[in-house]
């Protein structure tokens, strides 16, 4: 079988070597500034690199202001130009993929996969997730977990396995969400837990403040509210729950980390796109 791996970062690189491992041709594109292993071709033109494969892999995001998102390429490469390259009946996988870009691929004949409406997926990544932002917590901060008062904002799959284990570590979570059953289940598992218009009285002691929706939570009188020496961690895809530059001229210390797994644990994150689209070739049998 025959996959075209497009753009991506470390998780991409390594998703190419773990598919050649499993004895598949692999062709990349949008990867130039990658170390691949020799198995797997950097083609030299799109249409090279997209002609007869079964399989055609886009990143989490998929997609970035029109350009396939390709930190690692030579050139950008418009997302139009890739959609005209596709074949029909090729296996179109990404993240967070347009309706538009589904539709106009569905309308050239293709399959399409989108990772992030598998629930499977997005609880697996969710997983890594979190794991990785202690990583960084624990990283760029002088404090143990353990003690510091530590805010969650949102109660999704990162923002409910982020708590739990903050939770383990011993940290002080308070919970932000909009709904009172989620409010219910958070204060069930042992944090302390808020309404988004509560959160002027939230943010004075924190140690840490994690945002993991996507959209503007922390407007700029909440960011005064946030004490001098406190981190703030994005998680979330833009345009985020808060302005950075805004943030950053109130002096206060920001960490932006959207696309984390692929920065905290690539392998684990490669394995799991490749097991994701093992299984949607399996569904197809």
């Amino acid at each position: 079988m025959k996959y075209a791996v497009i753009g991506g970062d470390r998780r991409s690189v390594l998703l190419c070597r773990q598919l050649a491992e499993d004895g598949h041709r692999v062709h990349s594109f949008a990867l130039e500034r990658a170390e691949l292993p020799r198995e797997v071709p950097k083609a030299g033109c799109l249409q090279g690199c997209l002609y007869g494969a079964d399989a055609v892999i886009l990143p989490t995001p998929a997609e970035k202001s029109g350009f396939v998102n390709a930190p690692l390429a030579a050139q950008p490469c418009p997302m139009e130009t890739l959609w005209e390259a596709l074949w029909p009946g090729q296996l179109l996988c990404g993240g967070l993929l347009s309706e538009e870009r589904v539709l106009a691929a569905l309308e050239r004949g293709l399959r399409v996969r989108d990772f992030m409406k598998s629930p499977a997926f997005v609880t697996a990544n969710a997983a890594v997730t979190a794991e990785g932002a202690l990583g960084l917590l624990l990283r760029e901060s002088e404090r143990t977990l353990l003690g510091s008062r530590v805010l969650v904002c949102g109660w999704g799959r990162i923002g409910r396995l982020l708590c739990w284990r903050l939770l383990g570590l011993g940290a002080y979570v308070t919970a932000a969400a909009r709904r009172p059953a989620q409010r219910a289940e958070a204060r069930a598992m042992g944090c302390e837990a808020v309404d988004y218009p509560a959160l002027a009285e939230a943010l004075p002691g924190c140690d840490f403040i994690v945002n993991t929706v996507p959209a503007r939570i922390l407007d700029e009188a909440l960011l005064c509210c946030v004490p001098e020496g406190s981190l703030l961690v994005e998680l979330a895809s833009s345009p985020g729950g808060f302005d950075r530059t805004t943030a950053e001229n109130l002096g206060l210390r920001t960490l932006f980390a959207p696309g984390l797994p692929g920065q905290s644990a690539p392998w684990t994150a490669a394995t799991l796109l490749r097991e994701t689209v093992y299984g949607y070739l399996e569904e197809e049998e």
